[in-house]
């Protein structure tokens, strides 16, 4: 039995490039948001990136529901990344684990805009000072309403109706009011110090630390997870079930992969592990029980203290290395692959000179 574990600083890789290649072309993550409110009163958000499952559309809709006083049913998210129709920054996309500080900054950026859009046309049209309006939802849909007098209102489809249609009613100092608003969250970077090989190219830090206890059959080298543990620091959570979920099956494919799951190669050079007929992957069957817990450092750079939750997927290989390693300590094993199957370990256990194992990989 042996007990490993391993800190992941949640840290960027194509930062890192600039430190070997000062002439590379980088500058920081930038990311944009645009939001509309439609001729019917619909409100309609493109962003630059394209989720895989990671719930950007449920957690701009939190951010920019909460900062116009609406329900995020209401507010309709289109992701992707079409450059004929998509809203997108230089470095937009599905990368890096950024979308909760670059993508959700520059929502909410949007949604502020669009906001102080919206109050100061129905501010004319409702003839009250900004002040004395609120955003919120009335008989018919989303509207801006006096709040000492919430009969006093003016909705959506109506507001976006003068900006886009009636013109001829709104003052010339109003037509800069389109309700089509974007923004494009620009991180505070500085450019290293490609001489010294110092530098910040990283804007969050998000760790995990991993626990693993794990248990190695004497007799068929067959490692047993007995414990598991996981603390991460993703700041401030917009949405904590969908960063449970991430930590959940970041885990479980790191643990697939430190185990179960591996490019495994003939004498010719073919893969022989192509299929599901060919591996057992990691499902909830064989997934062991999983302890998590969280702490909350939050980011000076992101609008609501938010980092990313992404990158603790590595965290099993090297988590459950370690364990393998403190098990078979005593017996003179060098543990040197992510990969700790029964046939690598019962190799290693067989091995003339054990202190001697050469990597394969």
């Amino acid at each position: 039995i042996g007990i490993g574990s391993t800190v992941d600083s949640g840290t960027n890789n194509f930062g890192q490039v600039l430190y070997v290649n000062p002439h590379q072309v980088f500058s920081g993550n930038t990311e944009a948001c645009r939001i509309k409110i439609g001729l019917d009163g619909s409100i309609v958000v493109t962003l630059g990136s394209s989720p895989q499952g990671q719930g950007h559309e449920t957690t701009t809709a939190m951010v920019i529901a909460d900062d116009l006083n609406l329900p995020p049913d209401m507010i309709t998210v289109r992701t992707g990344f079409d450059s004929s129709w998509n809203t997108y920054s230089g470095l937009s996309g599905t990368i890096a684990s950024q979308f909760a500080v670059t993508g959700l900054s520059a929502a909410h950026g949007a949604a502020l805009k669009l906001k102080a859009e919206l109050l100061r046309l129905a501010a004319h049209t409702l003839q009250a000072a900004e002040d004395q309006l609120e955003i919120g939802v009335g008989a018919m849909g989303p509207e801006v309403r006096v709040v000492a007098e919430p009969e006093r209102a003016i909705n959506f489809w109506m507001l976006s109706n003068l900006a886009n249609a009636n013109i001829s009613n709104v003052p010339e100092s109003l037509r800069d009011i389109n309700l089509n608003v974007m923004d494009v969250y620009k991180p505070p970077f500085e450019p290293v110090d490609v001489e010294k090989k110092i530098g910040n190219q990283t804007l969050t830090y998000a760790p995990q630390i991993h626990i693993a206890v794990v248990e190695v059959d004497r007799t068929t080298c067959q490692p047993k997870i007995l414990d598991y543990a996981v603390v991460d620091d993703c700041g401030v959570a917009v949405n904590p079930k969908i960063v449970a979920g991430q930590v959940h099956g970041a885990t479980c494919h790191g643990i697939g992969a430190a185990m179960q799951e591996a490019f495994q190669f003939d004498e010719s050079g073919s893969l022989i592990t192509a299929t599901f007929t060919d591996y057992a992957p990691i499902t909830a069957i064989n997934m062991p029980p999983l302890k998590t817990a969280a702490t909350s450092t939050p980011s000076p750079f992101s609008f609501n203290g938010a980092k990313g939750c992404g990158e603790g997927g590595g965290g099993p290989l090297h988590c459950i290395s370690a364990a393998v390693q403190d098990a078979l300590h005593s017996e003179g094993v060098i543990v040197t692959e992510s990969h700790n199957s029964p046939s690598i370990l019962m190799e290693a256990l067989r091995a003339p000179n054990r202190a001697q194992v050469v990597a394969r990989a």
